[in-house]
């Protein structure tokens, strides 16, 4: 039951656990390792055999607290206590480090890093007995259980080992990957700090980080980390101290023990004949191995948005990236008909225009990017340029009411059609909803060539003009806007007005403090309040097709399909103040005035023009918003035949499909769409991320900074948590932003979308499990927690090491 580590070697892992193995190796491949035993998974079995059903059904119930009450009762044999305590007298009873050594962990498949304890500066027989308990009690801890549910290992079965190993009184201490687990590339990467590795492997303090040569051991990059406090060796245990200010300043490792610890990894690596993860420890000038294994967390870079070879394509990627704002799989097929529009206006203007469909592509992930092609110029620009000239700039924009009523029309009988989806066979439903989008096609058509491309010529004319009334700078087009009628200022203005309306008579603490949702029905059963609530009806019915993000319709909902949405704008509107009135000169006038008299008249013309043209611009486009109204109904009709097939189970799985998709498990159900759902739901902060990503990295006062830890890039809430009492705040897919992670907080990171924490390196617990976990993961910010307020959206780029605010 007692084993030596120069008596076990790989192949004993089923008797002495992944460490203990580990450790026999590197003892007996003549590596630095301290002495020590192995307390064998027999000992363990021997123990706890006539409890180990009651352990399992504790287990099995999540009551982690009864499991391991059970295993910390156990009576020990004889036998085994005379073994344990003949070994340790032999070792000469020293200081020791107590750790488990799982049969599960270790290994090249998933790391189990910190899923069992370890007890440091144990000394004398009765500790070490109590050591060895909590071991094996700690088997059944929540973190370990859920951390075996993760990876598929089942609870029957199990056995720990103990390896107990004389402790090294560390100055030094830290962590070793011999391929940087980050980028994969040709570097070493270490973590360091003063005292015992605890500190650095627990992320208790920011180390020293630095990126060594795999080839000449040279520094290739270093950051000094703050490593306010270390950990060092007392009698009876463990305490932790602050490191003197001029220590921290400073890198730990000085420049002869960088070399002899980076010979160290090459020497362990090239005897596993892998990458490896080691913990090492200086005492004096002396090394020490304390432990290693492989690296089971390299990971593949996420691509970001295609590059672009010149300014021309940086402009076009930039415009793509702000008028189609992180779509979902689903949304493509509108945003390739309205982007196609824009291409085909380009084409007929004798440019060579890429189609959507090359510029914006979605991979299987439903990760989807930009590959800005800029349009380039063809002969046939001399001939067809004048002619869409001409016919842009002939086009009267004062007609845009009748052109409305059109379009409203036309919309109408789209409507009718769609309200009666449910009769529809699926060809038909298809059929709707491509002629839904065809004419969105057909109002952006209209909307480039007779309302933005005629403004962009009135503006430079309007510009000139303001210029030779010595007015610019005073004076811009947008002042030419004021007390126009077109569609965002009419919302503007009616939002004021139904303030206006709540605060008068005295129903804004209704709007303000009611929950969103419930809004309307308290302000229906008020005495004075159903007038306002049909005020409000009046106006979503009038305005409320519009949404947030506007050209992606199916994963978005308008105010009025989902009113609690307008409300709560509502209730935002009421702690501002009225606006008043500008009661100044109007600004047609005073350019009209100040230009000489012959070019007054042609004035009045460029501000009817600019102004017509202006409400056509911004009416054009509510019209499509309120075509997605329409689209919307229609594919709320095919998701509900998904669900009805099997092919998917809410309404809003639709989210993650690709058109093509959907219209393949119409035809043919598919439950295994449910996967292709799941995958691209759990990839939708990555998603997000790479579509606000720049090649530049991210700027601004508001960004924190700090160590990389786990790579990728996720867009969620901040969850900002200060201890294990605030663990139910978290949800699925919120960012955990922390002072720093222990084992204690692993089950969080099944919850998590990322990582995001005041202090740790790229090696320490929260960096490797977040790995596993695949989510980013940014470390030693030093700030996270007092710079990021807790419910902001924020991008979490664990490759740059920075977090972001995201609007």
């Amino acid at each position: 039951m007692i084993y030596w580590f120069n008596q076990v070697g790989a192949e004993d892992i089923g008797v002495v656990g992944g460490k203990g193995a580990n450790l026999g190796e590197c003892f007996n491949a003549g590596l630095p390792v301290p002495p020590g035993f192995v307390v064998g998974t027999e000992a363990y079995v021997l123990a706890s055999k006539d409890v180990s059903e009651a352990v399992i059904r504790a287990a099995e119930a999540r009551d982690y607290g009864q499991a391991q009450k059970i295993i910390r009762c156990l009576e020990i044999p004889a036998d085994l206590m005379i073994a344990v305590e003949a070994a340790y007298a032999e070792l000469g009873e020293p200081v020791v480090a107590v750790r488990s050594s799982a049969t599960a962990e270790d290994l090249a498949q998933a790391s189990f890093a910190g899923q069992q304890d370890s007890i440091l500066g144990v000394s004398g027989i009765n500790a070490l007995w109590y050591a060895i308990r909590e071991c094996w009690a700690s088997l059944w801890n929540e973190r370990a259980i859920e951390y075996r549910a993760k990876q598929g290992i089942e609870n029957s079965g199990l056995a720990l080992a103990v390896v107990v190993q004389e402790m090294v009184d560390a100055d030094i201490a830290g962590v070793l990957f011999t391929q940087n687990p980050m980028t994969n590339d040709d570097h070493m990467l270490v973590s360091a700090s003063y005292g015992l590795g605890e500190s650095v492997v627990a992320a208790t303090v920011t180390p020293d980080t630095l990126e060594l040569s795999r080839v000449t051991h040279e520094i290739v990059s270093s950051t000094v980390g703050s490593k306010e406090t270390r950990i060092d060796m007392v009698a009876g245990g463990t305490e932790v101290s602050d490191v003197p200010t001029e220590l921290r300043g400073r890198l730990s490792l000085d420049d002869d023990q960088i070399v002899v610890l980076a010979e160290l990894g090459r020497k362990v690596e090239q005897y596993y004949g892998s990458p490896q993860d080691i913990e090492w420890a200086f005492s004096g000038e002396e090394l020490f191995l304390l432990q290693s294994r492989p690296i089971t967390t390299v990971v593949s870079k996420v691509k970001p948005h295609f590059d672009t070879k010149n300014r021309m394509e940086k402009v076009l990627q930039e415009d793509l990236i702000e008028h189609y704002p992180a779509p979902y799989p689903i949304d493509l097929v509108a945003v390739h008909v309205l982007q196609n529009a824009v291409q085909r206006m380009m084409r007929k203007l004798g440019l060579k225009a890429a189609t959507a469909e090359s510029l914006i592509l979605g991979d299987t992930d439903g990760i989807i990017r930009v590959h800005a092609v800029a349009p380039k110029i063809t002969p046939s620009l001399l001939i067809k340029l004048p002619f869409m000239f001409r016919k842009g700039m002939s086009h009267n924009p004062e007609a845009w009411d009748a052109e409305e009523a059109a379009a409203a029309s036309r919309r109408s009988e789209l409507l009718a059609r769609a309200n009666q989806s449910a009769e529809l066979d699926n060809d038909e439903l298809d059929e709707l909803l491509r002629d839904i989008l065809a004419e969105a096609s057909t109002l952006m058509c209209d909307r480039f060539l007779y309302y933005l491309a005629p403004m962009i010529v009135w503006r430079g004319v309007a510009e000139r003009q303001i210029w030779l009334a010595k007015l610019k700078g005073t004076i811009s087009v947008e002042d030419l806007y004021e007390d126009l009628d077109y569609v965002t200022a009419d919302i503007s203005s009616s939002i004021s007005v139904l303030a206006d309306s709540a605060r008068d008579q005295g129903l804004d603490e209704i709007i303000s403090e009611s929950p969103p949702e419930d809004v309307i029905s308290t302000l229906i059963s008020h005495p004075s309040g159903s007038a306002l609530a049909f005020e409000i009806r009046q106006f979503l019915e009038r305005r409320g097709a519009r949404t947030s993000r506007m050209y992606l319709p199916f994963s978005n909902q308008s105010w009025r399909e989902k009113p609690e949405q307008f409300l709560e704008l509502l209730a935002v509107s009421l702690r501002s103040e009225t606006n008043p009135k500008k009661g100044k000169v109007p600004a047609d006038a005073l350019v009209r005035d100040s230009l000489p008299g012959p070019l007054r008249s042609f004035w009045g013309k460029t501000v009817r023009k600019l102004r017509a043209l202006h409400v056509g611009r911004e009416g054009t486009l509510y019209q499509i918003e309120e075509l997605f109204v329409v689209a919307r109904i229609v594919m709320k009709e095919i998701s509900g035949r998904l669900i009805r097939n099997g092919s998917i189970k809410r309404l809003a799985d639709t989210r993650f499909l690709y058109y093509e998709e959907v219209l393949e498990g119409l035809k043919h159900p598919d439950p295994a769409l449910q996967e292709t759902v799941a995958k691209r739901c759990s990839k939708r902060g990555t998603a997000e991320a790479v579509w606000w990503s720049r090649k530049d990295g991210f700027t601004g006062t508001e960004t924190v900074s700090g160590t990389p830890g786990s790579p990728g890039q996720v867009v969620g809430t901040a969850r900002v948590i200060h201890t294990p009492a605030e663990f139910s705040r978290l949800e699925k897919g919120d960012i955990l932003v922390c002072p720093f992670t222990d084992p204690t907080w692993t089950p969080l990171f099944s919850v998590a979308g990322g990582v995001v924490a005041d202090i740790g390196g790229p090696l320490s617990h929260a960096a490797i499990v977040a790995r596993e976990y695949g989510i980013p993961a940014v470390l030693g910010t030093g700030n996270a927690t007092s710079q990021i307020k807790d419910g902001t959206s924020i991008l979490v780029d664990g490759e740059q090491g920075l977090v972001s605010p995201v609007d």
